[in-house]
């Protein structure tokens, strides 16, 4: 059964006929930064797919001109709250469980948790604009 998220989510699922999920970072305007509700949206995503039986591949991408610029600096006192050992709002932990294969389709820059959650993605697919960033020391 195809599902759609509406288009002002920052997480959109889409599910098409044939087994493909789509699952777009939708916020261009921060070149697809992400929210603390962003991460948890993405794991939830992940695990919800996961366990849906019409799914047989996953495509992640972002929207605009970036896969995802990392995580939000204007927010990151509350992307940093909490239990970071939460597996369950953990999107990349959800990405390494998932038994469906999970491409990454990447545009643009794919920065610190963008370039995290290429990792875990089984295979990579890259446009000739990608950058990949690790900003950890």
């Amino acid at each position: 059964m195809a599902t759609k998220a509406p288009e002002n989510e920052k997480i959109q699922i889409d599910v098409r006929p044939g087994g493909i999920a789509w699952v777009k970072i939708n916020r261009p305007e921060s070149l697809n930064s992400l929210t603390r509700q962003m991460i948890i949206d993405l794991a939830r995503g992940f695990r919800s797919l996961d366990a849906d039986d019409s799914v047989k591949v996953i495509v992640i991408h972002g929207a605009g001109r970036a896969f995802c610029s990392g995580v939000d600096l204007t927010a990151a006192e509350d992307v940093f709250k909490g239990d970071v050992r939460d597996v369950d709002t953990d999107t990349v932990f959800q990405m390494d469980r998932c038994r469906k294969p999970i491409i990454g389709a990447v545009n643009g820059f794919a920065v610190t948790a963008g370039f995290e959650i290429c990792l875990a993605c089984d295979i990579l697919v890259a446009g000739r604009d990608a950058k990949f960033v690790d900003t950890h020391s």
